[in-house]
């Protein structure tokens, strides 16, 4: 019994490649769009602490008024977030869901800026620390 291969044309091996790359593609297109990459707040960007009650804010909560009218910021110090972890000072609950904390990338976003399609996404900090808002 013999086993019979057909070789392709070269023509097919054409349409072939044409149909996986399109396929690339539009994998990278869908899922490149719909994944969130998470970057979280790095630890020496500055916040503002309150030692008593251990929590700790987003400079862009307060400076931009955005607290609510009970809290008392003239107690409020600067620590970094490594400081304020290492004290067991927590993030407030608030500036947690607004999302101060974490800012989010697309693969497909940072491919394009990786190509020079694209500027690069700003970050919220800046390698000294402080906050871009």
């Amino acid at each position: 019994m013999s086993s019979f291969k057909r070789e392709r044309t070269p023509m097919e091996r054409f349409w072939y490649t044409v149909a996986l790359i399109v396929g690339i593609i539009s994998l990278m297109g869908v899922l490149g769009t719909t994944i969130d990459i998470t970057y979280h707040v790095p630890a020496n960007a500055t916040v503002y602490s309150d030692g008593a009650n251990k929590i700790y804010y987003a400079p862009p909560y307060i400076d931009n008024n955005r607290y609510p009218s009970t809290l008392d910021v003239k107690v409020l110090t600067h620590k970094t977030v490594a400081e304020c972890k290492q004290l067991n000072i927590k993030p407030d609950p608030i500036c947690v869901e607004q999302g101060y904390f974490k800012e989010y990338d697309t693969p497909m976003h940072i491919f394009k800026a990786w190509m020079g399609w694209a500027p690069p996404k700003q970050s919220r900090w800046n390698p000294d620390g402080s906050w871009n808002f």
